[in-house]
């Protein structure tokens, strides 16, 4: 299992954020989908449905997708660990 830091964009009608996730999974494609469905409010086939460039969520009031992902060397991890525990 590897370690990978991902920003996801939120979009919700004119507003837009974005959020960080640190994520372990088996890859890079596997990691970037566990971050959009961790942030995702819906369950993916009843209300949020998967798009060509992320998750459409609630009905559309909210779309996730992913603008970078970083695979973490071994030895930042308990660090990154460290502080996003405390945002």
């Amino acid at each position: 299992m590897k370690y990978f830091f991902i920003k996801i964009e939120i979009q919700s009608g004119e507003s837009q954020k974005s959020c960080t996730a640190l994520v372990c999974d088996i890859n890079e494609e596997a990691a970037k989908k566990t971050a959009l469905i961790n942030e995702c409010h819906g369950e993916i086939g009843e209300n949020a449905q998967w798009t060509s460039n992320g998750i459409s969520d609630l009905g559309d009031e909210f779309h996730y997708s992913v603008s970078s992902c970083v695979e973490v060397k071994p030895e930042h991890v308990d660090v990154l660990k460290l502080y996003l525990n405390h945002v």
